[in-house]
């Protein structure tokens, strides 16, 4: 009986020490660094970021007329049709490497 109640407590106390590791958050790292809470996008506060900086300073010595004028719209056109296909082959690659993937565990499996 008392076997049975040391292992119950045993049993309790790994299965507590489990739950806690598995619902602890897991701090968000990138390249193996921990992003700060700063930097957390459900955290980010935009308002800080823009405090320091003034609107009115920066855009005083641009024209947009003179903007307008320089956008080549066939060049925008043409930049866009570039990504597309790019995006295009990248998809097509990942779609080979992904049936591959799945003939290689078919045949180790």
């Amino acid at each position: 009986m008392v076997r049975g109640a040391v292992g119950a407590v045993v049993g309790g106390a790994a299965l507590g020490v489990a739950n806690k590791l598995m619902s602890r958050a897991k701090a968000p790292k990138v390249l193996g660094i921990r992003v700060p809470d700063e930097l957390n996008p459900s955290r980010l506060d935009p308002s800080k970021l823009t405090r320091h900086v003034d609107v009115k300073r920066m855009t005083k010595n641009v024209d947009v007329k003179k903007l307008a004028k320089n956008v080549d719209l066939k060049d925008v056109v043409r930049h866009i049709g570039d990504f597309a296909e790019q995006v295009e082959s990248r998809s097509e690659d990942l779609h080979m490497l992904s049936g591959q993937a799945k003939r290689l565990s078919r045949k180790i499996g």
